[in-house]
């Protein structure tokens, strides 16, 4: 009778965060038959099947599933010896990151870079997305790591959570639609909110709450207007559809060269705090390296 390996258990936990046979293979860099095999050997060793399929997903029996939940754990620990051991040039495989949009557009690339360079084996699929919709791909494994402005993470057990830097907000608002007086507006930041559009992020974002909030605080009588990308809220703030609020790292170019500015007086705001967070269950060495670079290379104070 074939005897359980690690590859078998590896395969099994694999085919329960993909989802499927084929995706697991793609992940491993094997075939679907290759896999299929691999299950059909596990299942008959153990005497009980792990997976029933339901369309195109194989879901997990009740055993399957507590006996991943055994094994997810075990496979992390010693992917940690495995890594301790061994130079981290010589990690490979797929990571799947989830990113804020502000990441993205300030120091992301220079984050692959230097992961690239110290870990070149490893391939990455990024995707930019909702805070929200990042954090749920988070828990069901479809991402690896997020860096984020993950506040709800911080309590969560089935996570690690590590601060990468802060990102400072301000309200500012185009110069032909607000006046300037240096780097400031004319008029003061109430007298504007009063008379002038007004934008924000989604609800996903952290800055939209913030914003109504200040609305609230001053029982302002102002309507909202909406937009979903933080790169085509600059634009429109810029172009002087309205004003604002921003993180300073996305608009220190506008600032400086004068095609944003700051409304005055306006108050301060707490800074944006964003994260790292991966599974509890994930390989800790190579994702805890990575986080290490981000931590290293975030333009975040």
């Amino acid at each position: 009778m074939t005897k359980i390996t690690i590859l078998h258990l590896q395969t099994l936990c694999r085919i329960a965060q993909q989802g499927s046979f084929q995706a697991a293979a793609d992940y491993m860099h094997t075939t679907q038959p290759t896999v299929s095999a691999r299950m059909r050997e596990f299942e008959d060793r153990i005497g009980f099947p792990v997976f029933h399929k339901r369309g195109r997903r194989m879901d997990l029996t009740t055993q399957g599933r507590e006996l991943v939940q055994q094994i997810k754990p075990l496979l992390a620990a010693i992917d940690d010896v495995i890594y301790s051991l061994d130079d981290a040039s010589h990690a490979s495989g797929l990571i799947c990151v989830g990113i804020a949009g502000l990441i993205g557009q300030t120091w992301f690339s220079t984050f692959i870079k230097t992961a690239r360079a110290t870990m070149p084996q490893l391939s990455f699929e990024v995707e930019v997305g909702q805070t929200s919709l990042s954090v749920s791909k988070l828990e069901n494994g479809q991402l690896d790591l997020v860096f984020l402005a993950t506040h709800s993470l911080h309590t969560d057990h089935r996570f690690h959570v590590e601060p990468i830097g802060v990102a400072d907000v301000l309200l500012v608002g185009a110069p032909d639609l607000v006046g300037r007086n240096g780097k400031q507006s004319d008029q003061n930041w109430l007298q504007i909110l009063q008379s002038q559009p007004v934008w924000s992020l989604s609800k996903e974002s952290p800055l939209h709450p913030v914003l109504m909030q200040l609305i609230k605080d001053h029982n302002l009588k102002v309507k909202v207007d909406i937009c979903s990308s933080i790169l085509t809220l600059k634009e429109l703030i810029c172009r002087g559809t309205g004003v604002g609020l921003m993180t300073a790292p996305l608009i220190e170019s506008e600032l400086e060269r004068g095609e944003l500015v700051v409304l005055k007086d306006a108050p301060a705001f707490a800074p944006i705090p964003f994260n790292a967070a991966w599974g509890m269950d994930q390989s800790q060495t190579v994702i805890r390296k990575l986080v290490d670079i981000a931590k290293t290379i975030s333009t975040f104070r």
